[in-house]
């Protein structure tokens, strides 16, 4: 209970007048050559986190799934630690590691172009929530990161609780309100939407500095596909 008072005091907070916006807070880096790569096809395992729940896990792969899907323009294809283990039998995926190999043999079976690949660094799902991510995309043709971004989030952090009132107020069927941005706090799936909301945003303008205006990154593939 003292951990739900502490978020609904942070909500409350957070929920006056709209306080100037930090910008996306996550850093996002994308390599000079990703023009050059033709993609369309792009798997997203399971996050390496050993220390969460398989429940957790799901809800953070499926965030960012949907969440990447409104800013990359490739079919993206969520796959389960069953497919990973059948060609692995050290069930490293389990173990919180990749294996070349495995992920090869994946990448072959799938017909897939790239890997999205994620790792949770930080995780408190209980109030005030705190959530720590890295998130790579991978060629398959020659195993290089093509972008890569970074974030982590405490909700008891003012610029945190501000981006997320922004995310919740262009959320209408979530309300938009207070009550939601509560919600939210107390949510671990919530906040972990909010969190990939983040990454995605960050995409969009790699190493752009807060406050500036967000810049499209130059999803350019050789096959002509390109961001709406």
């Amino acid at each position: 209970m003292r951990h739900v008072a502490l978020a609904l005091a942070l909500a409350a907070a957070s929920c006056g007048t709209l306080t100037p916006d930090p910008g996306p807070l996550a850093t996002s880096v994308l390599a000079p050559d990703f023009a050059t790569y033709s993609l369309v096809r792009v798997g997203v395992p399971p996050l390496r986190a050993p220390d969460v729940d398989g429940a957790n896990r799901e809800a953070l792969q499926a965030a960012l799934v949907a969440e990447l899907a409104t800013v990359m323009p490739y079919e993206l294809v969520p796959l389960e630690v069953d497919d990973l283990v059948e060609v692995d039998a050290q069930d490293a995926f389990r173990r919180g590691r990749y294996d070349t190999r495995a992920v090869l043999e994946v990448a072959r079976r799938y017909r897939l172009d790239a890997l999205v690949l994620g790792t949770v660094t930080h995780h408190q799902p209980y109030p005030p929530q705190a959530l720590g991510m890295e998130v790579e995309l991978v060629a398959i043709e020659t195993g290089a990161t093509l972008w890569s971004s970074s974030l982590h989030l405490d909700a008891a952090d003012a610029n945190v609780r501000a981006r997320l009132e922004r995310w919740q107020n262009g959320h209408k069927s979530g309300g938009g309100n207070r009550e939601s941005v509560q919600l939210t706090l107390v949510s671990p799936e919530r906040f972990a939407r909010f969190a990939a909301s983040e990454i995605a945003a960050a995409t969009l303008a790699p190493g752009a500095a807060p406050g500036a205006t967000p810049v499209r990154a130059a999803y350019v593939p050789r096959n002509g596909s390109s961001t709406p």
